[in-house]
């Protein structure tokens, strides 16, 4: 018996230029940006002050509006029935972590010693919203789980930037295993607050400009984003956006923070993934791209490893220019970007990439969208510690 196929039957996501996928491609295609000055906080003294935040969401967990929406919007595309078959549900995503001002609240109970004022934490009506739960990462997962009768696997995977990408990738496993006929996987980040720009920042790994190019000669570190993406993966090829055809996954082992300089491991990814595809060339790279220096030089001299002389003959862009990078959600929606190129035929260019550095010689995609026949498309996911994550899709 062969492997079983895997089909995209439904997208959809919640990002900064739109509440659904139609309305954020449409914008990615028009080449708009959503990164702006944070204003949910004060940002005065941090090493960035840009972001593109998700502006009016709130509650004790942010991640979870996010992802139910996009959840919702990729399964009524899909057609499907709530638990009318065995499904999994596969999510990247990150820490949830309480409000900011839960913590502040936490932090003047606790005063400046070693114990904490229970009482006086509970009264304080700005941590009222405050739930164990939101701190954990699979709640999401597990509320998606609950909303679509799933039966089948669920799974959260918090693996930093390439977070998505695996959820969807261990989503392929479990259909290709039969632990689950359909999955609902993707991943979603609500990032954007003063731990998160803090941390990031002291890392060095924000832009002091404020401006996400990836790529760029002027690039200096990614800006934070917020959103969801979900797809909906399925067996039955009836009415599939697109196939996932190969799937690929790497470990540098070299480094907590940095890419491995040769960019061995990510390049090994990509030859999995189209080794599984059986494919020399792909009409579309969907590029990790996050505007940090040594990571875009590293991903372009992958690629350049991977593809040789086929990398001529593909287009290369980053939605990260437009929408930031949103960590836990960016891998999926890379993927969803580079369905639309095969679905539609339309690659997004690479937002704020004007002048591509010697080190990044890609056929790049800058300006204005391409509109071209694509039957097949890479997307890379490369993540703190290492972890490299890329997913090739096709026609269906």
């Amino acid at each position: 018996m062969g492997r079983r196929r895997v089909f995209v039957r439904g997208v959809g996501a919640v990002t900064p230029l739109g509440a659904t996928w139609p309305l954020t491609a449409r914008a990615l295609e028009g080449g708009q940006c959503s990164i702006r000055t944070v204003s949910e906080f004060d940002v005065t003294g941090y090493p960035c002050t840009t972001a593109s935040a998700m502006s009016g969401v709130t509650g004790s967990d942010r991640r979870m509006p996010l992802a139910l929406a996009a959840a919702r919007e990729a399964w009524l595309q899909s057609g499907l029935e709530k638990g009318a078959r065995r499904t999994g549900v596969f999510v990247g995503a990150e820490s949830g972590r309480p409000s900011f001002a839960a913590f502040v609240g936490m932090a003047k109970a606790a005063g400046s010693g070693t114990s904490f004022a229970r009482e006086k934490f509970s009264l304080d009506e700005r941590t009222l919203a405050f739930r164990g739960a939101a701190a954990s990462p699979a709640t999401v997962a597990c509320a998606l789980a609950s909303e679509y009768a799933a039966s089948g696997s669920v799974m959260t995977l918090s693996l930093a930037c390439a977070s998505g990408a695996a959820a969807i990738i261990e989503a392929v496993r479990a259909i290709r295993l039969g632990d689950c006929d359909v999955a609902l996987c993707g991943g979603v980040s609500a990032d954007v607050d003063p731990f998160m720009l803090a941390g990031f920042g002291l890392l060095g790994a924000l832009s002091g400009k404020g401006v996400s190019c990836p790529f760029d000669v002027r690039r200096d570190g990614f800006v934070l984003g917020e959103g969801a993406a979900m797809l909906v993966l399925d067996t039955e090829p009836t009415g599939a956006i697109a196939e996932i055809q190969g799937i690929g996954r790497t470990l540098d082992a070299h480094h907590l923070t940095a890419p491995e300089p040769s960019g061995e491991g990510a390049a090994r990814a990509m030859r999995l993934a189209l080794g599984e595809a059986r494919l020399a060339a792909v009409d579309y790279v969907q590029a990790h791209g996050t505007s940090t220096p040594l990571n875009d030089a590293v991903e372009a001299k992958a690629l350049r490893q991977t593809l040789s002389h086929n990398l001529d003959r593909a287009l290369v862009s980053s939605s990260k220019g437009a929408l930031g990078h949103t960590i836990a959600a960016s891998g999926a929606l890379g993927l969803l970007c580079a369905v639309e190129a095969i679905a539609h035929g339309i690659v997004f260019p690479t937002v704020g990439l004007r002048e591509p550095d010697s080190d990044c010689e890609l056929p790049h995609v800058m300006g204005a969208c391409v509109r071209r026949e694509v039957t097949t498309a890479l997307s890379n996911a490369f993540a703190f510690g290492g972890a490299n994550c890329c997913i090739v899709a096709g026609r269906a």
